[in-house]
């Protein structure tokens, strides 16, 4: 029987250019972890916001891994501050897509960042696929280590990371320290916090 992944990854395109905008490491994180699942005989579809005119609906990248456009709210870009207002708007174009195929058509979501977490959680409640999360950053750990003169993370942002914790089945953390934040800061039950750590590319270094 085929597995499935849905990748969800709201706040920026894993088909963009690490570096510019909001796009960086956690672009590659996904794309390269994506390759490798299917590599292994899991088939990924990242569903991410169209932002752009133009846009293909469906883009694969590696045998195996296909990205998906989804179109919620304007076809341009939006800011992480913007974009949990089209939290239902991405739902809905979510679901759209899943027409015609059973709730458990993926056997899992991973949702990468707080607002992916928020995108997940609502499909989840929809098809009782259980969801992953992976934070890559936490807003209550940032103002704890703000600089002077730095502006602190949205208390609208710590209460929705609190929610997606609470909701999810499982979360990621990249670290031993993350894992512990994720306990102490978010109250998430430990035996629901895994550390995986990220892997190298040593065809590359």
């Amino acid at each position: 029987m085929t597995r499935r992944i849905a990748t969800l990854m709201a706040h920026t395109s894993p088909l963009e250019q690490a570096g510019r905008g909001d796009a960086g490491g956690m672009n590659i994180y996904v794309i390269e972890n994506s390759k490798k699942l299917a590599a292994l005989g899991v088939e990924v579809d990242i569903f991410t916001r169209a932002e752009s005119d133009g846009f293909e609906e469906a883009v694969e990248i590696a045998p195996g891994v296909v990205v998906h456009h989804l179109v919620a709210g304007p076809v341009s870009k939006l800011t992480k501050e913007e974009l949990p207002a089209h939290i239902s708007a991405l739902t809905h174009a979510f679901m759209h897509h899943q027409d015609g195929k059973p709730n458990n058509y993926y056997d899992l979501l991973h949702s990468h960042y707080w607002i992916s977490g928020q995108l997940a959680w609502m499909i989840s409640e929809r098809t009782s696929v259980p969801f992953v999360h992976t934070m890559h950053t936490m807003a209550k750990v940032k103002n704890l280590a703000l600089a002077e003169g730095e502006t602190p993370e949205p208390k609208s942002r710590a209460i929705g990371e609190e929610q997606v914790v609470k909701a999810s089945a499982a979360l990621i953390a990249n670290t031993a320290s993350e894992a512990a934040s994720l306990v102490s800061l978010y109250d998430a039950c430990p035996e629901r916090v895994f550390v995986v750590p990220p892997g190298v590319d040593l065809t590359t270094y």
